[in-house]
């Protein structure tokens, strides 16, 4: 029920600090877990089925009856709050969040200061002490979307103070914001420009939809965030005849069932209202109840495309597929996946089904082209060259990332030093690991810490005897991937196969593991730090002086300065290289993407390579880029630039260079860095070093002996783009070219 005005003194519900309710301005008496069922109820929207309440508020055995004696005291309360004698709770209350964001638009410099120690305390405080560890986890997504509107509404008004000149007012919003690190400058019109997404892209889910006019259809989407998928279905969607219905996953048959019809309701003529009333007011999720919801679903009269998000579970989606796949309808039923173990499981459960309308579209990282599209209507002054300069850095610090991509491109960041993490690109990237247990996300939290791969010796260091069961979770679950010092992938096929024989481990995103670590008290982390520090003295005692200087233990650190080797001198001077005077095109097209499990994204776009790595920040490994099939012998030439470039600490036994090495027959023809590396032994066999400068085209070129071709690149971030190769007298890149005359 929606809470009716006209039948009592308004209640609101207060969830900007601790919540609790109020009439008529004063506080009502009530206890913590009655504050924190109408908060669930309020900010879900929806109906839920009493179990699932009793579960998230109480672990006992007895919940039930606490919740019927919560109730009770809410009904204290106001008698029509909670009915009693149904099985589906709903109710949702006007919040101090409403008010205060209304009473923006009216603010007076005197009435500043009290309408910011409402907007300036921590969302929903205390409730993350109640309930079960999903009651937490839902805390803490709701308290950062909270804080991501109490952030734009503060931005917003600070904005308007500043245009009207009222700094006073203005400077208050600054001072008070501080503390919860809220970023006053992002400015939701300014993100509404930011567009990802190409036609490439697109694609694939256009054809399932031009199929879906003939029978219903089937999509499962995964890659890229939640917000990625969804973006794609609305681009695909927008000023067409489809008519999209967001629903969010829930195990719970009953909840899901609920969720569906609320979607429906808006869509249905009257005559079909009462019959979805009906089925929500007396719940059946038997095979008679799905039947009959989706005969009310096929009444709209609308092409549909129904999106399932955060999908963790088949079973309980099942029925309604294979229901709804047999309608006589224009329909579109599109799963996403709540993470990549999910991704996996829905896979196979989902080719059960009929295989010819089953589509896998699965989403390629953010890649520069359409960073490029969305800078164009932004940066109307730069040239092609500069955008694709920026455009190149960003999607190899965001990793590909689009949450992160934004944020850099909201904040014109400088994209050449390695950029720290937001604190809402942090958030965002722990919520995607918060269904996780507690334990779980602390172990990952604490191998996190390492700066390097992860190791069975390694983690038990760590996490002791719970080792061996946190990395087996890991690596089912995705998040970690097996890794090695040297990989290989084949061109131009981007064929890679893992060391099925490994036993280390990456994290599959450093953005990820970067997250993890910080969310670790720094207290915790010294600790840890030394801890690992002292694992390693023997073995690697530059990374246990990386470790130790973290920790500030002045014994440890000289231990492991004592144990050093010398440092390598850097002898090679090499030779610049030539400047293109006309950047080569680079053309686009179908995108094709492999990730090596150390991190390395491997892009043929349009015919042109391009090798991304935001990289741990540690000793960085070697991939190997051998071409199918030998060339011949005779003058070689690249064209390429290098966008980033940088090194990994001075940290253990590293390869002594960074960059990217051009391999022709069976010697090193060339090397490319930014700066000298440590000279390699004298001898014929000795690579020539050049210099590239960033940002820049540039031509390379010598003689071919023939025989095996290979470009090899090693760094801890680097941003490469390889717009043509030809040795020979052939043309392997682009793609498809002719030789060039």
């Amino acid at each position: 029920m929606t809470y009716s005005r006209e039948r009592h003194l308004p209640l609101t519900l207060h969830v900007l600090g601790r919540p609790y309710l109020s009439r008529a301005g004063r506080p009502v008496p009530m206890p913590a877990k009655g504050a924190a069922l109408l908060t669930y109820l309020t900010l879900e929207h929806r109906p839920f089925h009493r179990e699932h309440l009793a579960g998230l508020l109480w672990t006992s055995s007895d919940a039930l009856r606490n919740l019927r004696v919560e109730l009770n005291r809410l009904r204290h309360i106001d008698p029509d709050l909670l009915p009693p004698r149904r099985a589906m709770l709903e109710v949702t209350l006007p919040t101090d969040l409403d008010a205060w964001r209304q009473q923006a638009a009216t603010l007076t410099d005197a009435e500043v200061g009290d309408w910011l120690s409402v907007g300036t305390a921590l969302p929903l405080s205390g409730l993350e002490d109640l309930g079960s560890s999903d009651l937490r986890a839902w805390v803490d997504a709701q308290r950062w979307r909270l804080l991501q509107v109490v952030e734009e509404q503060l931005g917003a008004t600070y904005a308007r103070f500043e245009r009207e000149g009222r700094r006073a007012a203005a400077a208050l919003i600054e001072a008070r914001a501080g503390p919860l690190g809220l970023n006053l400058q992002r400015q939701p019109a300014l993100q509404a420009e930011v567009h990802f997404g190409t036609p490439d892209l697109q694609r694939p889910l256009r054809r399932a939809l031009q199929a879906a006019q003939r029978t219903p259809q089937l999509v499962l989407l995964t890659g890229r965030s939640a917000a990625g998928r969804q973006a794609l279905v609305t681009q695909v969607t927008h000023g067409s005849a489809w008519q999209t219905l967001h629903v969010q996953f829930s195990p719970d048959p009953d909840l899901l069932h609920a969720a569906l019809l609320h979607q429906l309701l808006p869509l249905l003529p009257p005559t079909e209202q009462a019959e979805a009333r009906i089925l929500l007011t007396r719940p059946d999720t038997g095979a008679r109840s799905v039947i009959r919801l989706w005969t009310v679903a096929a009444a709209t009269g609308r092409p549909l495309l129904v999106f399932f998000n955060d999908v963790t579970d088949a079973a309980p989606l099942a029925p309604h597929l294979q229901f709804a796949l047999n309608l006589p309808v224009d329909l579109t039923l599109v799963v996403s996946p709540a993470d990549r173990a999910s991704a996996r499981a829905l896979r196979g459960a989902l080719t059960t089904l009929d295989g010819s309308r089953l589509h896998l579209v699965d989403l390629p990282p953010l890649g520069a082209t359409e960073i490029m599209a969305a800078l164009q209507p932004r940066q109307t002054t730069w040239s092609d060259e500069r955008r694709y300069a920026f455009a190149t850095r960003v999607a190899q610090d965001a990793d590909g990332w689009e949450p992160l991509a934004r944020a850099l491109i909201d904040r014109d960041a400088d994209p050449t030093a390695p950029p720290g993490l937001p604190d809402e690109v942090r958030q965002a990237l722990l919520a995607e690991v918060g269904h996780l247990s507690g334990p779980l996300q602390t172990a990952l939290a604490r191998l996190a810490l390492l700066h390097g791969p992860v190791t069975p010796a390694l983690a038990d260091a760590l996490l002791g005897d719970d080792a061996p069961s946190v990395l087996g979770q890991a690596e089912q679950l995705g998040l970690l991937v097996p890794c090695e010092a040297e990989e290989t992938m084949q061109l131009p096929a981007l064929t890679y196969r893992p060391s099925d024989r490994s036993d280390t481990l990456c994290f599959v995103s450093e953005l990820l593991r970067a997250a993890l670590a910080g969310s670790l008290e720094r207290t915790e982390r010294a600790g840890l730090r030394a801890q690992l520090a002292r694992a390693v003295l023997s073995s690697d005692p530059s990374a246990a002086l990386h470790y130790a200087r973290d920790t500030g233990e002045a014994t440890l650190i000289r231990e492991a300065q004592d144990r050093l080797a010398p440092p390598c001198v850097h002898t090679t001077a090499g030779r610049p290289a030539r400047l293109l005077e006309a950047a080569p095109p680079v053309p686009a097209g179908d995108r094709r993407e492999r990730r090596t499990g150390a991190g390395y994204r491997v892009v043929l776009e349009g015919g042109t390579l391009q090798v991304l790595r935001r990289g741990l920040y540690g000793p960085p490994s070697r991939l190997r880029l051998p071409w199918d099939g030998a060339v011949r012998a005779g003058p070689w030439v690249m064209h390429l630039r290098l966008d980033t470039l940088r090194a990994g600490p001075d940290m253990g036994s590293g390869p002594g260079w960074t960059g990217a090495e051009v391999r022709l027959g069976d010697r090193a023809a060339l090397r490319l860095g930014t700066t000298p590396d440590c000279a390699d032994p004298p001898g014929p066999e000795r690579a020539v070093y050049v210099h590239v400068p960033l940002g820049r085209w540039v031509a390379v070129r010598g003689d071919s002996p023939g025989g095996a071709a290979e470009l090899q690149v090693q760094a801890m971030d680097i941003a490469l783009t390889v717009a043509h190769w030809e040795v020979g007298g052939e043309t392997l890149l682009p793609l498809g070219s002719s030789p060039a005359g």
